[in-house]
Protein backbone atom coordinates (compact mmCIF):
# COMPACT_ATOMS: atom_id res chain seq x y z
CA UNK A 1 0.00 0.00 0.00
CA UNK A 2 1.81 3.43 -0.90
CA UNK A 3 0.97 6.68 1.17
CA UNK A 4 -2.02 7.56 -2.12
CA UNK A 5 -3.32 4.36 -1.42
CA UNK A 6 -3.61 4.90 2.03
CA UNK A 7 -5.90 7.92 1.65
CA UNK A 8 -8.28 6.61 -1.63
CA UNK A 9 -9.11 3.82 1.10
CA UNK A 10 -9.74 6.32 3.77
CA UNK A 11 -11.94 7.97 1.70
CA UNK A 12 -13.65 5.18 0.62
CA UNK A 13 -14.31 4.32 4.39
CA UNK A 14 -15.52 7.81 4.83
CA UNK A 15 -13.03 8.58 7.22
CA UNK A 16 -12.55 12.54 7.71
CA UNK A 17 -9.68 13.79 6.59
CA UNK A 18 -9.10 15.88 9.51
CA UNK A 19 -8.26 12.87 11.44
CA UNK A 20 -4.98 12.30 9.73
CA UNK A 21 -1.90 13.99 7.98
CA UNK A 22 0.01 12.28 5.12
CA UNK A 23 3.40 13.74 4.36
CA UNK A 24 1.21 17.26 4.12
CA UNK A 25 0.03 15.47 0.92
CA UNK A 26 -3.19 14.48 1.59
CA UNK A 27 -5.46 14.66 4.48
CA UNK A 28 -5.24 17.99 6.87
CA UNK A 29 -2.89 20.47 6.23
CA UNK A 30 -1.46 20.43 10.04
CA UNK A 31 -0.26 17.07 11.96
CA UNK A 32 -1.54 18.35 15.15
CA UNK A 33 -3.89 16.48 17.51
CA UNK A 34 -4.23 13.59 14.47
CA UNK A 35 -2.21 10.06 13.46
CA UNK A 36 0.76 11.75 11.01
CA UNK A 37 2.59 10.18 8.49
CA UNK A 38 5.56 11.28 7.15
CA UNK A 39 8.71 10.33 5.06
CA UNK A 40 12.25 11.19 4.69
CA UNK A 41 15.10 10.38 2.74
CA UNK A 42 17.77 8.86 5.58
CA UNK A 43 21.50 7.66 4.31
CA UNK A 44 20.71 4.75 2.25
CA UNK A 45 16.77 4.25 1.68
CA UNK A 46 13.72 6.47 2.42
CA UNK A 47 12.65 6.54 6.29
CA UNK A 48 8.93 6.59 7.61
CA UNK A 49 8.06 7.70 10.79
CA UNK A 50 4.36 8.16 12.10
CA UNK A 51 3.09 9.88 15.23
CA UNK A 52 0.05 11.40 16.86
CA UNK A 53 1.36 14.67 17.55
CA UNK A 54 -0.46 16.78 20.49
CA UNK A 55 0.25 20.21 21.92
CA UNK A 56 3.36 20.52 19.69
CA UNK A 57 4.91 17.11 20.78
CA UNK A 58 4.84 14.07 19.04
CA UNK A 59 3.44 10.90 20.87
CA UNK A 60 3.50 6.95 20.31
CA UNK A 61 6.13 7.35 17.88
CA UNK A 62 6.92 4.33 14.96
CA UNK A 63 9.81 4.09 12.11
CA UNK A 64 9.11 2.30 9.64
CA UNK A 65 11.95 1.16 6.51
CA UNK A 66 8.88 0.41 3.62
CA UNK A 67 6.33 2.52 3.29
CA UNK A 68 4.20 -0.15 2.48
CA UNK A 69 4.25 -1.29 6.43
CA UNK A 70 3.63 2.24 7.32
CA UNK A 71 0.68 2.62 6.07
CA UNK A 72 -0.26 -0.54 6.98
CA UNK A 73 0.39 0.35 10.74
CA UNK A 74 -1.52 4.13 9.92
CA UNK A 75 -4.89 2.26 8.39
CA UNK A 76 -5.17 0.27 11.37
CA UNK A 77 -4.77 2.71 14.14
CA UNK A 78 -7.32 4.97 12.29
CA UNK A 79 -10.07 2.25 11.81
CA UNK A 80 -9.42 1.37 15.28
CA UNK A 81 -10.06 5.32 16.60
CA UNK A 82 -12.96 5.49 14.47
CA UNK A 83 -14.27 2.13 15.75
CA UNK A 84 -13.85 3.39 19.06
CA UNK A 85 -15.13 6.43 18.41
CA UNK A 86 -18.46 5.06 16.89
CA UNK A 87 -18.95 2.88 20.12
CA UNK A 88 -18.51 5.88 22.76
CA UNK A 89 -21.82 7.35 22.62
CA UNK A 90 -23.84 3.54 23.49
CA UNK A 91 -25.75 3.40 26.71
CA UNK A 92 -26.19 -0.25 28.14
CA UNK A 93 -23.53 -1.86 25.58
CA UNK A 94 -22.44 -4.10 28.03
CA UNK A 95 -26.13 -5.73 28.86
CA UNK A 96 -26.36 -6.10 24.57
CA UNK A 97 -25.91 -9.32 22.82
CA UNK A 98 -22.39 -9.31 20.17
CA UNK A 99 -25.19 -8.31 17.10
CA UNK A 100 -27.39 -5.60 19.03
CA UNK A 101 -23.69 -4.40 20.15
CA UNK A 102 -22.76 -4.60 16.24
CA UNK A 103 -25.52 -3.36 15.01
CA UNK A 104 -26.01 -0.16 17.81
CA UNK A 105 -22.53 0.68 16.44
CA UNK A 106 -23.30 0.26 12.52
CA UNK A 107 -20.34 -1.70 12.80
CA UNK A 108 -22.73 -5.31 11.74
CA UNK A 109 -21.49 -4.81 7.67
CA UNK A 110 -17.66 -4.39 8.46
CA UNK A 111 -17.56 -6.72 10.83
CA UNK A 112 -19.73 -9.55 8.33
CA UNK A 113 -16.46 -8.37 5.63
CA UNK A 114 -13.94 -8.72 7.53
CA UNK A 115 -14.30 -11.78 9.77
CA UNK A 116 -13.92 -14.31 6.85
CA UNK A 117 -10.70 -12.02 5.00
CA UNK A 118 -9.38 -10.41 8.40
CA UNK A 119 -9.59 -11.76 11.41
CA UNK A 120 -6.87 -9.29 13.80
CA UNK A 121 -9.53 -6.71 12.45
CA UNK A 122 -12.64 -8.55 13.14
CA UNK A 123 -11.33 -8.89 16.66
CA UNK A 124 -10.19 -5.68 17.05
CA UNK A 125 -13.67 -4.66 16.36
CA UNK A 126 -15.13 -7.01 19.32
CA UNK A 127 -12.93 -6.02 21.45
CA UNK A 128 -13.92 -2.61 21.38
CA UNK A 129 -17.08 -3.47 21.80
CA UNK A 130 -16.18 -5.52 24.89
CA UNK A 131 -16.83 -8.86 24.07
CA UNK A 132 -14.77 -11.35 26.23
CA UNK A 133 -11.92 -13.29 24.62
CA UNK A 134 -13.59 -16.72 24.60
CA UNK A 135 -16.20 -15.41 22.83
CA UNK A 136 -14.29 -13.87 20.24
CA UNK A 137 -12.39 -16.89 19.63
CA UNK A 138 -15.61 -18.82 19.40
CA UNK A 139 -17.32 -16.31 17.05
CA UNK A 140 -14.18 -16.06 15.14
CA UNK A 141 -13.77 -20.11 14.68
CA UNK A 142 -10.06 -19.65 16.13
CA UNK A 143 -10.56 -23.18 17.57
CA UNK A 144 -11.61 -26.14 15.55
CA UNK A 145 -14.83 -28.12 17.13
CA UNK A 146 -12.87 -30.99 18.70
CA UNK A 147 -10.33 -28.69 20.35
CA UNK A 148 -13.15 -27.35 22.47
CA UNK A 149 -13.13 -30.84 24.38
CA UNK A 150 -9.04 -31.10 25.32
Amino acid sequence: MTIKELHNELKKRNISEDKYYLQGLYGSTNDDNKIALTAKMGKYTAEYNVYYKERGEKHSERNFTTEKEACEYVMNKILEQHTIEKTQNIIGLEGMTVNERLYASGLMDEFDRTKRKNKTRASQILRILKVDKPSIDKILNKKNWWQQWL
